[in-house]
């Protein structure tokens, strides 16, 4: 006898075994057992969360003559009748390949013959957004002004192109992803249904990889049984979808963190000369950065994620070297891969172009957009000030005489900055060069940073009126942008050699 396939063993037969889409059971289950049953019925979603499945189920269900808690019992002489793959009440239509305004014509014009055996006849049109326009409108009449004994259930994955003349007249019942938890627990009851062993962090590894789906779900685990001779072990199921070994995933996320260009092109070059998909590589480093990003801003993150001991811990150790900003970048410039694989067969140069990109934000300090690195810079010099400002002597500031230095007013002025929590306008003032000029206190500002802070009008009128608390003299903030002789000077002399003479 052929084998038949887990997702379609383990397809529900009742409204009890549906996983995941309460809401909608619910609602069907009150109609039958209310008898206000719709004339059409739209049933809109991703792939495998059980929108064909419900459509048979309520199909049987409606006519059924005993239905228990609103399911079909599947023991009375309809539902057997039901089951025979000859019945004409429970038509099921696949509008991909059956998508003309004639088929269309010859469903509608066959639609008030009755039922033979139960009270409804009811279509199931699949995949119905692939229907033409003409088709969609043969079939416009027929769901506004049905027949008694006729029910249309429509099933799609683009609700979007559909008319809004047939949305209009249907019942919309949206299918959502199926949680990870749920999907495990439906694996866990298949795999212990067919006495195949497993270990929990492998179940979650397939649930994971379903994405939402049941029937993807159990397709990978079908694969998994087979691959793994009924033991399934994480190690297996990584073999299963491709993916590549945490441990060696984990080292290729930190050169790409660190910066270290060189070490990551190296293994990336190891990864591909094994087979590896380039692009499942990619998914998989944003999955990592996405997990770690988890690890660093959630407490309980071990147990959303459920990874095996080891692999959390190695995420725990990037999460303490990296900031949230600098592990968002480097997702994001892999999820950006995924648009991009599907019109280049140059998989590889794509991947190690943003990988390069990545470990070069590192080594730049771009992460999260421009300007990101110099706040970054700023917060460790905050943290510097901070370190000397608590070193100060601790004496009252009212007590300090009106006219002291520069040096030693602006002492003053900062602390009470980063007392009233301006630190970062502190920092950018306490980088200026102060002097006296007569009446007024001059700083003069050369950061591209620092000059951005002050010229915000808001940081302006708070620096002024702390220095007037401690210093008599009028502020005054001028730019002076200089140029960094250390770095032009060697810059210069290696363009003209010898030749160059600097007075």
């Amino acid at each position: 006898m052929a084998y038949t396939s887990l997702y379609r063993r383990y397809r529900p037969d009742t409204f009890r075994d549906v996983v995941g889409q309460e809401h909608i059971v619910r609602t069907l289950v009150n109609q039958i057992k209310s008898g206000n049953i719709g004339h059409a019925y739209l049933f809109t979603g991703t792939r495998g969360t059980g929108k064909t499945s419900i459509a048979k189920i309520f199909a049987r269900a409606v006519n059924c003559l005993h239905p228990e808690d609103g399911s079909p019992c599947g023991k009375c002489e309809v539902c057997m009748e039901l089951a025979l793959s000859g019945n004409f009440d429970v038509l099921e239509i696949d509008a991909a390949s059956n998508n003309s305004v004639d088929q269309i014509r010859e469903l509608t014009d066959k639609i008030n013959f009755p039922p033979t055996a139960g009270k409804y006849k009811v279509y199931i049109i699949d995949e119905v957004h692939m229907l033409s326009k003409s088709a969609h409108n043969a079939l416009l009449k027929t769901l506004e002004e049905p027949p008694e004994h006729a029910i249309f259930i429509l099933a799609t994955t683009e609700v979007h192109s559909i008319p809004a003349t047939i949305l209009s007249r249907c019942m919309r019942f949206d299918f959502r992803l199926i949680p990870v938890n749920k999907l495990a627990d439906r694996l866990k009851f298949v795999f212990d249904d067919n006495n195949v062993r497993y270990t929990e962090q492998a179940v979650r590894m397939i649930a994971s990889a379903g994405q939402g789906s049941v029937r993807d779900a159990l397709s990978i685990a079908d694969m998994c049984v087979s691959y793994c001779s009924g033991d399934i072990t994480y190690e297996g199921v990584l073999e299963v979808l491709g993916t590549s070994d945490p441990v060696k995933l984990v080292e290729l996320a930190d050169d790409i963190l660190a910066g270290r260009v060189n070490g990551a092109l190296h293994k990336i070059a190891k990864m591909c000369d094994m087979g590896k998909s380039m692009a499942v590589l990619a998914g998989d480093l944003a999955t990592l950065f996405r997990n770690t990003l988890y690890v660093k801003n959630c407490g309980d993150a071990a147990e959303l994620l459920a990874l095996p001991a080891e692999l959390y811990e190695a995420l725990k150790g990037l999460a303490s070297r990296y900031d949230s900003a600098r592990l968002l970048s480097a997702m994001r410039r892999m999820t950006e891969m995924e648009g991009e694989f599907r019109y280049s067969t140059q998989h590889r140069i794509l991947l190690e172009a943003a990988v390069i990109a990545a470990a070069t934000d590192a080594q730049t300090g771009a992460a999260g957009g421009a300007g990101a690195g110099s706040i970054r810079e700023l917060e460790q010099k905050i943290a510097l000030l901070n370190k000397r400002i608590n070193a100060l002597p601790k004496q009252g500031f009212k007590s300090a005489p009106a006219e002291k230095g520069a040096g030693q007013v602006w002492e003053k002025v900062a602390s009470e900055l980063d007392r009233k929590g301006y630190g970062m306008l502190a920092l950018a003032a306490s980088e200026a060069r102060r002097e006296e000029r007569g009446e007024e206190l001059v700083l003069k500002v050369s950061s591209e940073s620092a000059i951005r802070i002050l010229s915000d009008p808001e940081n302006r009128r708070v620096l002024s009126e702390t220095v007037a608390a401690f210093c008599s003299k009028r502020l005054t903030v001028e730019e002076s942008r200089q140029i960094d002789e250390n770095k032009v000077i060697p810059y210069l002399t290696g363009m003209f050699g010898d030749s160059l003479e600097i007075k």
